[in-house]
């Protein structure tokens, strides 16, 4: 060591003035010391390559021991991946110029190949002549994994361990690629959980996570090895297809939406429906571009969606036609709150006895400026998506409630204003104080104000729908179950909802006359009720016979075009004006309004 030190130059002492230079004895000792502690791997060899000397990181790195590594080649620590060109440029980098750097593979004792940075540097004596050279390597194993590790989550998602959007925009483009080369076809499927807001709404973010993960692992188990499986986001998943035809992506989007309706279980012991919708576009046909082709299969979806979800539907170019429609729509909605474009109408809620009217049912219709009287069927899903259902539903709260007090100032004996309730205002935060706001600034009795919220929206088994539920009987309000019987009811949780009526789906009673089956149900619907103490209401009475079979069964409310369609303010007045004597309604002028009014609305409630 001391020999190769001196060579690096002489040491001479000097008389100076000013402090004393140290001697070659010190300098030694102090490359002795560096090169004894330094945490960098040194080694020292001949000019053929063999180990002279190195230092105790060297051992701690490679796991050779001093005397188990001196006198042998440096390629003992060769790991292979470097060829012939690579060792041979190197070498011939430091014979020119006396340096090189880089990163290289070694071998360490035990057969592990690791990563290092090597610093290699030659010495010459005094003529000049290269004696030995002196290799310096820093281990780079940690950074690597910790490199890996940032790669891996720039291009995953931290919950599920699944692809993100940016690997997903990068294997769609080799796939696009590999089809304009090789032809053939791919498939983008865009799949959606229906219900996982309501999860993560009712139950809370840890246990929509946990179903997160859980569907990843059905979806993987439901998908062959080579398709490529993304989270978009949320609780959107991207299915990457190579190779297929349409209709083996069909058959496989079917299993994908039929696995995911099967009940998840989750560690809390809680069972949970979602199902999930798909939208599928194809490659080369549909786009040749990631981002036309997601947005492709997105339109796609949203015709599944509004199909009654469950289901998949496939991209065509009259979609784009249907979503550019959409846009224009949601942009359109977006105004028509603070330009006071909406107006409510009201349907009669009658005794089925007598055909009284005892209230109304307040409904929403949108009077735009260029386009006309714009169908609910068409603006409420929209609303729901982008969450304007919130202000919306709260406005016509607040409108129901003021004109439920004007009537019942001007004399009129009406009894309860029925308000739609949407999911997503169900579960809104404000809620229930929303309620209490717009009873306490209308000065409206909140026995008056019956809140209709659908049957899916209530069947959730959580705390969180009671604790609403029970803030809203708090304001005195009544509570519906809306569209009863439609699939989602557990009779064991039902009796736990503080709710005062079931409304029967006009599906069952459009069929009460001619389909047993229908006729059974309503009857077995009724017969629910009265155990549990409840009203029920049947809704789409058309006719005569309907009505009396209802009766007979024991309902003793309804609402339909048998009554009147949904009319505005006015109408709603002059109906309502027929309550101080009942059999006007069905006599003279009475029938004469009624037959009037009938004509004036855009659908039934």
């Amino acid at each position: 060591m001391e020999n190769l030190i001196s060579t690096a130059g002489s040491v001479r002492p000097q008389a100076t003035c000013g402090p004393e230079r140290p001697n070659a004895e010190t300098v030694v000792n102090l490359a002795t010391a560096v090169f004894n502690s330094t945490q960098e791997a040194i080694v020292v060899t001949d000019t053929s390559g063999i180990v002279v000397a190195v230092n105790p990181a060297f051992t701690s790195i490679t796991g050779y021991a001093a005397l188990e590594i001196v006198g042998k080649s440096m390629r003992t620590l060769q790991s292979g991946r470097q060829n012939r060109a690579f060792y041979r440029d190197m070498w011939h980098r430091v014979s020119q110029s006396g340096y090189w750097q880089g990163e290289i593979w070694n071998r360490r004792k035990n057969g592990e190949v690791y990563p290092a940075l090597l610093t290699i540097s030659s010495v010459r004596n005094r003529e000049g002549r290269i004696t030995h050279f002196i290799g310096s390597s820093a281990d780079l194993s940690r950074i690597k994994k910790s490199e890996l590790k940032l790669d891996h989550f720039a291009h995953h998602d931290e919950l599920t361990g699944l692809p993100n959007r940016r690997l997903l925009s990068a294997k769609l483009d080799q796939a696009l690629e590999r089809v304009r080369v090789n032809g053939g076809m791919g498939a983008v499927v865009f799949v959606d959980l229906d219900r996982f807001k309501l999860v993560n709404d009712s139950l809370g973010h840890g246990a929509g996570d946990e179903l997160l993960t859980l569907v990843t692992q059905r979806l993987r188990s439901a998908l062959r090895m080579n398709d490529f499986l993304a989270r978009f986001g949320g609780d959107e998943f991207i299915v990457l297809l190579e190779h297929t035809t349409e209709e083996a992506t069909r058959i496989l989007a079917a299993r994908l939406i039929a696995s995911l309706g099967e009940p998840f279980v989750l560690s809390s012991g809680e069972e949970i429906y979602i199902g999930a919708s798909a939208g599928i576009s194809f490659f080369p046909h549909d786009s040749g571009t990631p981002e036309q082709l997601l947005q492709h299969a997105d339109t796609a979806l949203y015709q599944a969606k509004s199909a009654g979800k469950s289901t998949y539907r496939l991209y065509s170019s009259d979609l784009t036609a249907v979503a550019n429609s959409r846009l224009a729509l949601n942009a359109q909605l977006r105004h028509a709150l603070s330009r006071n474009e909406f107006v409510l109408h009201f349907q009669p809620l009658v005794s089925l006895a007598d055909k009284r009217i005892f209230g109304f049912e307040a409904l929403i219709r949108w009077q735009e400026p260029v386009r006309g009287m714009i169908p609910p069927a068409e603006f409420l899903p929209v609303a729901e998506e982008t969450g304007l259902i919130v202000p919306i539903g709260q406005w016509v709260l607040q409108q129901a409630c003021a004109q439920m007090k004007a009537w019942r100032d001007q004399g009129l004996a009406l009894t309860s204003m029925a308000v739609n309730i949407s999911a997503r205002q169900f579960h809104h935060p404000d809620f229930a104080a929303s309620v209490a706001n717009a009873l306490q600034q209308t000065g409206l009795a909140g026995e008056h104000i019956e809140l209709e919220i659908t049957e899916g929206t209530l069947m959730g088994n959580d705390r969180a729908t009671l604790a609403t539920l029970h803030a809203l009987k708090a304001t005195g309000v009544r509570l519906a179950v809306d569209d009863f019987g439609t699939g989602y009811s557990s009779l064991a949780y039902l009796k736990k909802l503080p709710v005062d009526k079931l409304k029967i789906d006009r599906s069952f009673v459009t069929d009460i006359a001619t389909d047993p089956a229908s006729a059974a149900i309503v009857r077995a619907i009724i017969g629910l009720a009265r155990c549990l103490h409840l009203e029920v209401l049947a809704e789409g009475i058309q006719n005569e016979r309907q009505r009396e079979m209802l009766f007979e069964s024991g309902c003793e409310q309804g609402q339909g075009y048998l009554f009147a369609r949904p009319v505005p303010r006015e109408g709603a007045h002059e109906l309502a004006g027929l309550i101080h004597d009942p059999l006007t309604a069905l006599r003279g002028s009475g029938i004469q309004i009624l037959r009037n009014l009938r004509m004036n609305g855009l659908d039934s409630k």
